[in-house]
Formats: structure tokens, sequence, C-alpha cells
């Protein structure tokens, strides 16, 4: 009786590992599965937009066959009066040919929100817990932690802490934690570090993507700023390099 007794617990004991091991297999199986459904719900987003980057243009303007943007036009109201003066100073130098340079123009990081005002084109890449923007210009990214929280003490940089979920269809990011060497957009309407970004892509129909993106700043606005933007799907499946030329000594160039 003892031998035989002796001689099925190694059988029992090799079922328990074969049926643990199953089992973690199933769990892996199971996560990547979740991941993988997380990661694809949303495939509209996928692919290569192209934005605008018309900034701050009369409600007249032509803005040309890729995009349109509302709400620009309304910075006249919406900045206190320092920041008006700021702007007053570049619209001056502007007028006598001597443009005052933007970060973008002294190849210094676009930094949030400007990097979402640029013209050219960007990427959403989508994990389970990550959602990654890559921008054609300077390389640039974005990281954004899904369904998670700001931590506390942000350090401010260019281009914040973001943290984003999923509304329904639209994808909501909030950002915090800029640094006050940024920018509002090209134009280089100022900020300070209390700015604080909210934005709302939607796919609104297949290629078209609209952007609500709204602006606090306490410091530098006289309330929230929204900003409407519409961009549209392209062929390409790959963004070209982009580098800034260090040291550039003619801002009048065109850079697109």
């Amino acid at each position: 009786m003892n031998a035989g007794h002796g001689a099925a617990a190694p059988i029992l004991a090799a079922g328990l590992v074969a049926g643990l091991a199953a089992l973690a297999g199933y769990s892996a199986t199971g996560r990547a599965a979740a991941a993988s459904e997380a990661a694809d719900a949303h495939l509209e987003f996928d692919g290569i937009w192209r934005n605008s980057g018309q900034g701050r243009k009369p409600p007249s303007a032509p803005l040309g066959p890729c995009c349109t943007e509302e709400g620009w036009d309304d910075y006249a109201h919406m900045l206190q009066p320092w920041a008006m003066q700021v702007m007053a100073r570049r619209e001056e130098a502007l007028k006598i040919g001597k443009p005052l340079p933007t970060n973008t123009a002294m190849c210094r990081p676009d930094g949030t929100p400007t990097v979402i005002e640029i013209p050219y084109t960007f990427q959403f890449v989508r994990t389970a817990t990550r959602t990654f923007i890559l921008y054609e210009a300077d390389y640039q990214s974005r990281r954004i932690r899904m369904n998670a929280t700001h931590p506390d003490g942000l350090r401010p940089t260019w281009y914040g802490d973001s943290v984003g979920h999923w509304e329904g269809e639209t994808l909501v990011i909030d950002t915090i934690g800029l640094n006050a060497q940024g920018q509002i957009n090209w134009d280089g309407i100022p900020h300070t570090e209390a700015l604080h970004v909210v934005e709302r892509y939607t796919v609104t129909r297949p290629g078209a993507l609209e952007l609500k993106m709204t602006l606090t700043d306490p410091g530098t606005l006289t309330g929230p700023w929204t900003i409407t933007k519409h961009f549209r799907a392209l062929k390409e499946d790959r963004l070209l390099e982009y580098v800034c030329a260090q040291n550039n000594q003619d801002m009048a160039v065109p850079t697109e």
C-alpha cells in the first residue's frame, strides 16, 4: 500500500503542475486577448492624419482644401492685457519685416499645445495602457497614460503630464504640468504654468477627425478658450523625416 501510494504522488504532482501551467497559459492568453481588444476598439483612429496649423486667422480667410479650424480669431477677447502686449509687439515686429522668433523658429521644443497646432502629419499609436501621438515635425511625441491620474508635485515640462480615457467614441486627453517657456500656438501666444489643456478627439465619419481643444489658464486667459479643428486621414502609411535647421539665420523662409 505504501509503495502504491508513493507511486501515485508524482503522477498527482505532475498533473497539478500541468494544470497550473495550463491555467497560467489561459490567463496570459486572456490578458493578451483583452489587451488586443482594448487596443483595437477604436481602429478608426489608426493611420496618418493631416494637421492644418492655420493659427489665428480672421473668419473670412481661406483655409485651403485640407482642414478647418475655428476659435483662434477670438484671441483678442481671450488674452489678458499683458499677453495682448506680447502679441502687439509681435505684430509690430512683423509689420517692419523683423519678426520675433517663436520657439518653433528657434528649433526649441514646440511643447503642448503648439505641437497640436503644427501643420504636419501625426499618428496615434494605441495600446491597452498607453496612447502615443507621433508627430512628423522633429520626431516629437507625446505619451498619454490611459485611465490614470496626474501625480502630485509635477515638475513643469514642455509637454506636461497627459492622462487619457475614452468617452464612447471620443478620446479625451487631459494635460497639466506645462512650463511657462511654451507657447499656445505657432504665433507665439504666451502662457503660464497654470495652463490646462483638454483635447477631445472624435472620428465623425470615415477619414474625418474632429478635435475640440479647451485651454484654461487664469494667468493668461480671460476664461476657457475652445478651439475646434478638423483633420483628414491620408493614404500615407508612415511619417516623413523632418529635421529643424539649427542656428537658422533666415526666419522669413517658409518652413512648410
